[in-house]
Protein backbone atom coordinates (compact mmCIF):
# COMPACT_ATOMS: atom_id res chain seq x y z
CA UNK A 1 0.00 0.00 0.00
CA UNK A 2 1.51 3.54 -1.30
CA UNK A 3 -0.16 5.65 1.47
CA UNK A 4 1.46 3.36 4.31
CA UNK A 5 3.53 5.32 6.75
CA UNK A 6 5.72 2.12 7.42
CA UNK A 7 8.59 1.69 5.76
CA UNK A 8 8.10 -0.93 2.53
CA UNK A 9 9.19 -3.94 2.90
CA UNK A 10 7.88 -6.16 -0.63
CA UNK A 11 8.71 -4.83 -4.09
CA UNK A 12 4.57 -4.39 -4.84
CA UNK A 13 4.73 -1.82 -2.13
CA UNK A 14 7.50 0.00 -3.76
CA UNK A 15 7.08 2.64 -6.42
CA UNK A 16 9.31 3.19 -9.37
CA UNK A 17 12.69 1.98 -8.03
CA UNK A 18 12.91 -0.65 -10.33
CA UNK A 19 16.79 1.13 -11.55
CA UNK A 20 17.84 2.05 -8.09
CA UNK A 21 16.75 -2.04 -7.32
CA UNK A 22 18.80 -3.06 -10.40
CA UNK A 23 21.75 -0.82 -9.53
CA UNK A 24 21.83 -2.27 -6.31
CA UNK A 25 21.39 -5.86 -7.51
CA UNK A 26 24.90 -5.34 -9.36
CA UNK A 27 26.80 -3.24 -6.90
CA UNK A 28 26.39 -6.47 -4.33
CA UNK A 29 27.88 -8.92 -5.90
CA UNK A 30 31.19 -6.88 -6.99
CA UNK A 31 31.51 -3.98 -3.87
CA UNK A 32 31.98 -5.15 -0.05
CA UNK A 33 30.47 -1.58 0.20
CA UNK A 34 27.93 0.17 -0.87
CA UNK A 35 26.73 3.82 0.07
CA UNK A 36 23.79 5.35 -0.49
CA UNK A 37 23.03 8.82 0.06
CA UNK A 38 19.91 10.90 -0.29
CA UNK A 39 17.60 13.48 1.63
CA UNK A 40 15.73 12.37 4.74
CA UNK A 41 12.61 10.56 3.75
CA UNK A 42 13.34 9.85 0.43
CA UNK A 43 13.07 6.14 0.42
CA UNK A 44 16.29 4.82 1.32
CA UNK A 45 15.35 2.73 4.13
CA UNK A 46 12.55 1.01 2.34
CA UNK A 47 14.93 0.62 -1.06
CA UNK A 48 17.16 -1.47 1.22
CA UNK A 49 14.68 -3.16 3.34
CA UNK A 50 12.63 -4.28 -0.10
CA UNK A 51 16.21 -5.24 -1.84
CA UNK A 52 17.24 -7.37 0.97
CA UNK A 53 13.93 -9.09 1.31
CA UNK A 54 13.54 -9.74 -2.06
CA UNK A 55 17.31 -11.20 -2.50
CA UNK A 56 16.50 -12.91 0.80
CA UNK A 57 19.96 -11.71 2.55
CA UNK A 58 20.02 -12.22 6.12
CA UNK A 59 21.04 -8.94 7.78
CA UNK A 60 21.49 -6.97 10.55
CA UNK A 61 20.15 -3.01 10.80
CA UNK A 62 22.35 -0.55 12.89
CA UNK A 63 20.17 2.70 12.89
CA UNK A 64 22.95 5.48 13.83
CA UNK A 65 20.49 7.64 14.55
CA UNK A 66 18.23 5.34 17.27
CA UNK A 67 21.34 4.64 19.06
CA UNK A 68 22.56 8.47 19.08
CA UNK A 69 19.45 9.34 20.59
CA UNK A 70 19.41 6.39 22.84
CA UNK A 71 23.37 7.82 23.87
CA UNK A 72 21.96 11.69 24.51
CA UNK A 73 24.83 11.99 21.99
CA UNK A 74 27.78 9.45 23.17
CA UNK A 75 27.29 6.57 21.71
CA UNK A 76 28.88 3.76 23.87
CA UNK A 77 29.67 -0.31 23.36
CA UNK A 78 26.80 -1.09 25.08
CA UNK A 79 24.17 0.64 23.37
CA UNK A 80 25.71 -0.84 19.94
CA UNK A 81 25.74 -4.29 21.87
CA UNK A 82 21.99 -3.57 22.82
CA UNK A 83 21.07 -3.04 19.04
CA UNK A 84 22.76 -5.96 17.99
CA UNK A 85 20.48 -7.89 20.66
CA UNK A 86 17.37 -6.83 19.23
CA UNK A 87 18.69 -7.31 16.00
CA UNK A 88 19.94 -11.06 16.39
CA UNK A 89 16.68 -11.35 18.05
CA UNK A 90 15.04 -11.50 14.81
CA UNK A 91 16.26 -14.52 13.14
CA UNK A 92 14.55 -16.80 15.55
CA UNK A 93 12.68 -17.78 12.45
CA UNK A 94 15.51 -18.68 10.39
CA UNK A 95 17.11 -21.80 12.72
CA UNK A 96 20.24 -22.16 10.88
CA UNK A 97 21.58 -18.90 12.23
CA UNK A 98 19.85 -18.66 15.30
CA UNK A 99 21.55 -22.16 15.98
CA UNK A 100 24.87 -20.45 14.81
CA UNK A 101 24.34 -17.69 17.38
CA UNK A 102 23.83 -20.44 20.15
CA UNK A 103 27.72 -21.60 19.73
CA UNK A 104 28.96 -18.14 19.83
CA UNK A 105 30.58 -17.07 23.17
CA UNK A 106 29.15 -14.39 25.00
CA UNK A 107 25.41 -15.14 23.58
CA UNK A 108 22.68 -16.43 25.31
CA UNK A 109 19.42 -17.77 24.00
CA UNK A 110 15.99 -18.45 25.73
CA UNK A 111 13.25 -19.54 23.31
CA UNK A 112 13.22 -16.30 20.80
CA UNK A 113 14.97 -14.07 22.93
CA UNK A 114 18.34 -13.12 22.41
CA UNK A 115 20.90 -11.74 24.77
CA UNK A 116 24.33 -10.65 24.99
CA UNK A 117 26.83 -10.39 27.71
CA UNK A 118 29.32 -7.17 26.30
CA UNK A 119 32.25 -8.68 28.48
CA UNK A 120 32.07 -11.39 26.73
CA UNK A 121 30.74 -10.70 23.66
CA UNK A 122 33.32 -10.37 19.86
CA UNK A 123 30.97 -8.74 17.29
CA UNK A 124 34.43 -9.75 14.85
CA UNK A 125 34.20 -13.54 15.74
CA UNK A 126 30.51 -13.52 15.56
CA UNK A 127 30.92 -11.62 11.76
CA UNK A 128 33.55 -14.53 11.07
CA UNK A 129 30.99 -17.10 11.53
CA UNK A 130 28.42 -15.05 10.15
CA UNK A 131 30.41 -14.97 7.06
CA UNK A 132 31.27 -19.11 6.96
CA UNK A 133 27.32 -19.45 7.62
CA UNK A 134 26.75 -17.05 4.14
CA UNK A 135 29.79 -18.85 2.10
CA UNK A 136 28.11 -22.31 2.82
CA UNK A 137 24.91 -21.25 1.47
CA UNK A 138 26.05 -18.74 -0.97
CA UNK A 139 24.72 -15.94 -0.02
CA UNK A 140 25.99 -12.55 1.56
CA UNK A 141 25.31 -11.65 5.14
CA UNK A 142 24.48 -7.81 5.37
CA UNK A 143 25.27 -5.27 7.75
CA UNK A 144 22.86 -2.25 7.08
CA UNK A 145 24.20 1.10 8.78
CA UNK A 146 21.08 3.39 8.97
CA UNK A 147 22.39 7.19 9.01
CA UNK A 148 26.09 6.11 9.90
CA UNK A 149 27.12 9.83 10.01
CA UNK A 150 25.90 9.56 13.65
CA UNK A 151 28.20 7.05 14.25
CA UNK A 152 31.31 9.77 14.21
CA UNK A 153 29.73 9.65 18.29
CA UNK A 154 30.85 6.19 18.87
CA UNK A 155 33.61 6.09 21.55
CA UNK A 156 36.23 8.57 22.32
CA UNK A 157 37.43 8.18 19.11
CA UNK A 158 35.36 9.89 16.69
CA UNK A 159 34.41 7.03 15.71
CA UNK A 160 37.34 5.10 14.64
CA UNK A 161 36.94 1.78 16.05
CA UNK A 162 33.81 1.68 14.01
CA UNK A 163 35.93 2.69 10.57
CA UNK A 164 38.56 0.42 11.87
CA UNK A 165 35.80 -2.57 12.00
CA UNK A 166 34.47 -1.59 8.35
CA UNK A 167 37.84 -2.01 7.13
CA UNK A 168 38.22 -5.79 8.85
CA UNK A 169 35.22 -7.01 7.66
CA UNK A 170 35.86 -5.34 3.66
CA UNK A 171 39.80 -6.66 3.63
CA UNK A 172 38.67 -10.36 5.19
CA UNK A 173 34.51 -11.40 5.14
CA UNK A 174 34.37 -12.26 1.86
CA UNK A 175 30.49 -12.98 2.53
CA UNK A 176 29.54 -9.76 4.54
CA UNK A 177 28.79 -6.67 2.45
CA UNK A 178 28.22 -3.37 4.38
CA UNK A 179 25.47 -0.93 3.05
CA UNK A 180 25.62 2.26 4.70
CA UNK A 181 23.16 5.34 4.09
CA UNK A 182 23.72 8.85 5.01
CA UNK A 183 21.31 11.53 4.23
CA UNK A 184 24.05 14.51 5.50
CA UNK A 185 25.97 13.62 2.56
CA UNK A 186 28.55 15.67 3.54
CA UNK A 187 29.27 14.68 7.03
CA UNK A 188 29.03 10.98 5.94
CA UNK A 189 31.41 11.64 3.83
CA UNK A 190 33.63 13.81 6.11
CA UNK A 191 33.09 10.63 8.98
CA UNK A 192 34.32 7.64 6.64
CA UNK A 193 37.12 9.61 5.10
CA UNK A 194 37.94 7.13 1.92
CA UNK A 195 40.18 10.20 1.12
CA UNK A 196 42.34 10.56 4.16
CA UNK A 197 45.41 8.46 4.80
CA UNK A 198 45.03 8.40 8.50
CA UNK A 199 41.48 6.94 8.11
CA UNK A 200 41.42 3.23 8.52
CA UNK A 201 38.97 2.69 5.45
CA UNK A 202 41.86 4.79 2.96
CA UNK A 203 41.56 3.91 -0.63
CA UNK A 204 38.69 1.33 0.11
CA UNK A 205 36.77 1.19 -3.28
CA UNK A 206 32.99 1.49 -2.87
CA UNK A 207 30.26 2.12 -4.96
CA UNK A 208 27.93 5.19 -4.07
CA UNK A 209 24.17 5.47 -5.45
CA UNK A 210 22.11 8.75 -4.84
CA UNK A 211 18.44 8.18 -4.30
CA UNK A 212 16.95 10.99 -5.49
CA UNK A 213 12.73 12.31 -5.59
CA UNK A 214 10.48 11.62 -7.67
CA UNK A 215 9.84 13.93 -10.45
CA UNK A 216 7.07 16.02 -11.22
CA UNK A 217 5.13 13.56 -13.14
CA UNK A 218 6.11 10.84 -11.17
CA UNK A 219 4.82 12.68 -7.94
CA UNK A 220 1.51 13.46 -9.39
CA UNK A 221 1.06 9.54 -10.60
CA UNK A 222 2.25 8.21 -6.99
CA UNK A 223 -0.66 10.43 -5.21
CA UNK A 224 -3.05 9.15 -8.60
CA UNK A 225 -1.85 5.37 -8.08
CA UNK A 226 -2.10 5.80 -4.14
CA UNK A 227 -5.88 6.78 -4.24
CA UNK A 228 -6.74 4.15 -6.79
CA UNK A 229 -5.62 1.43 -4.32
CA UNK A 230 -7.95 2.33 -1.81
CA UNK A 231 -10.60 3.11 -4.17
CA UNK A 232 -11.07 6.42 -3.44
CA UNK A 233 -11.79 9.20 -5.85
CA UNK A 234 -9.20 12.37 -7.08
CA UNK A 235 -11.22 15.48 -6.19
CA UNK A 236 -8.52 17.67 -6.05
CA UNK A 237 -5.33 18.67 -8.39
CA UNK A 238 -2.71 16.87 -7.50
CA UNK A 239 -0.16 19.14 -9.10
CA UNK A 240 -0.78 21.81 -6.88
CA UNK A 241 0.17 19.76 -4.46
CA UNK A 242 3.44 18.37 -5.27
CA UNK A 243 4.60 22.14 -6.86
CA UNK A 244 3.95 22.69 -2.42
CA UNK A 245 5.36 19.32 -1.18
CA UNK A 246 7.56 18.13 -4.13
CA UNK A 247 8.88 14.80 -4.98
CA UNK A 248 9.93 13.31 -1.46
CA UNK A 249 7.98 10.23 -1.03
CA UNK A 250 7.70 10.34 3.13
CA UNK A 251 5.98 13.61 2.18
CA UNK A 252 3.86 12.44 -0.46
CA UNK A 253 2.81 9.48 1.67
CA UNK A 254 2.01 11.45 4.64
CA UNK A 255 -0.24 13.78 2.63
CA UNK A 256 -1.99 11.05 1.34
CA UNK A 257 -2.56 9.15 4.78
CA UNK A 258 -3.83 12.85 6.38
CA UNK A 259 -6.01 13.37 2.85
CA UNK A 260 -7.59 9.98 3.16
CA UNK A 261 -8.41 10.75 6.76
CA UNK A 262 -9.54 14.42 6.14
CA UNK A 263 -10.69 14.36 2.18
CA UNK A 264 -9.94 18.00 2.28
CA UNK A 265 -6.23 18.34 0.07
CA UNK A 266 -6.34 22.03 1.72
CA UNK A 267 -6.23 20.38 5.41
CA UNK A 268 -4.19 17.49 4.59
CA UNK A 269 -1.31 19.78 3.32
CA UNK A 270 -2.06 22.05 6.71
CA UNK A 271 -1.43 18.56 8.68
CA UNK A 272 1.81 17.36 6.65
CA UNK A 273 2.91 21.13 7.47
CA UNK A 274 1.80 20.60 11.41
CA UNK A 275 3.18 17.27 11.57
CA UNK A 276 6.65 17.71 10.12
CA UNK A 277 6.89 20.82 12.18
CA UNK A 278 6.79 19.08 15.38
CA UNK A 279 9.59 16.69 14.07
CA UNK A 280 11.99 19.79 12.46
CA UNK A 281 11.26 21.52 15.45
CA UNK A 282 13.45 18.31 17.52
CA UNK A 283 16.02 18.84 14.36
CA UNK A 284 16.64 22.23 14.48
CA UNK A 285 16.81 22.13 18.14
CA UNK A 286 20.01 19.88 18.05
CA UNK A 287 21.17 22.22 15.66
CA UNK A 288 20.93 24.85 17.50
CA UNK A 289 22.79 23.06 20.65
CA UNK A 290 25.73 22.94 18.18
CA UNK A 291 25.37 26.88 17.24
CA UNK A 292 22.37 29.58 17.41
CA UNK A 293 23.52 30.71 14.33
CA UNK A 294 22.47 27.88 12.00
CA UNK A 295 18.84 28.48 12.63
CA UNK A 296 18.86 32.22 12.19
CA UNK A 297 21.10 31.68 9.09
CA UNK A 298 18.49 28.90 7.87
CA UNK A 299 15.53 31.68 8.47
CA UNK A 300 17.01 34.20 6.96
CA UNK A 301 17.71 32.26 3.76
CA UNK A 302 14.07 30.63 3.41
CA UNK A 303 13.19 34.75 3.93
CA UNK A 304 15.00 35.38 0.43
CA UNK A 305 18.23 36.52 2.61
CA UNK A 306 19.97 34.26 0.43
CA UNK A 307 23.53 35.75 -0.43
CA UNK A 308 27.06 36.05 1.60
CA UNK A 309 26.64 39.45 1.75
CA UNK A 310 23.17 39.76 2.32
CA UNK A 311 23.78 37.28 5.28
CA UNK A 312 26.69 39.36 6.30
CA UNK A 313 24.99 42.39 6.33
CA UNK A 314 21.79 41.00 8.69
CA UNK A 315 23.72 39.32 10.86
CA UNK A 316 25.48 42.39 11.52
CA UNK A 317 22.10 43.85 12.00
CA UNK A 318 20.99 41.48 14.96
CA UNK A 319 24.39 42.82 16.84
CA UNK A 320 26.52 39.91 15.42
CA UNK A 321 29.58 40.43 14.07
CA UNK A 322 30.39 37.35 12.38
CA UNK A 323 34.08 37.11 10.57
CA UNK A 324 34.56 35.52 6.61
CA UNK A 325 35.83 32.23 8.14
CA UNK A 326 33.18 31.97 10.45
CA UNK A 327 30.28 32.50 8.27
CA UNK A 328 32.14 30.40 5.16
CA UNK A 329 32.32 27.71 8.06
CA UNK A 330 28.67 27.46 9.26
CA UNK A 331 27.41 27.75 5.75
CA UNK A 332 30.03 24.70 4.33
CA UNK A 333 28.68 22.50 7.26
CA UNK A 334 24.70 23.60 6.29
CA UNK A 335 25.52 22.51 3.11
CA UNK A 336 27.00 19.07 4.07
CA UNK A 337 24.20 18.62 6.21
CA UNK A 338 21.81 18.46 3.07
CA UNK A 339 20.16 21.30 4.66
CA UNK A 340 20.63 24.35 1.68
CA UNK A 341 22.70 24.08 -1.41
CA UNK A 342 24.47 26.94 -3.38
CA UNK A 343 22.95 27.79 -6.58
CA UNK A 344 23.80 30.72 -9.00
CA UNK A 345 20.78 32.53 -7.51
CA UNK A 346 22.15 32.27 -3.45
CA UNK A 347 21.50 29.69 -0.99
CA UNK A 348 18.40 27.46 -1.04
CA UNK A 349 17.02 25.03 1.45
CA UNK A 350 16.26 21.86 0.03
CA UNK A 351 13.47 20.48 1.99
CA UNK A 352 10.27 22.50 0.89
CA UNK A 353 8.33 21.94 3.74
CA UNK A 354 11.26 23.08 6.01
CA UNK A 355 11.47 26.05 4.45
CA UNK A 356 7.77 26.61 4.30
CA UNK A 357 7.90 26.11 8.35
CA UNK A 358 11.46 28.40 8.77
CA UNK A 359 8.83 31.19 6.62
CA UNK A 360 5.82 30.32 9.36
Amino acid sequence: MLFSLTPKNKKEELFDREEELEQLKSAIRIYPMVIITGLRRVGKSSLIRVFLNENKFPYVLLDGRVIYERSAGNITRSALVHMLKDEFSKFSRFQKIFSLLKRIRGISIAGNSVEINPSEFDLLTTLERLNGFASKEKTYFVLFFDEAQYLKSYGSRGGKDILALLAYVYDNFENVRMIITGSEVGVLHDFLKFDDYDSPLYGRSVYTLSVKPFNFEKSVEFIKRGLEEVGKELNFVPEEVVRKIDGIPGYLVLFGVKYLETRNAEKALEEVYQTMRVLFEKELAELERKSKRYTMILEFISSGINTWKLLKRYLFARNDPISDSRLYTLLKNLEKMNLIEKTPQGYKIIDPILEEILRR
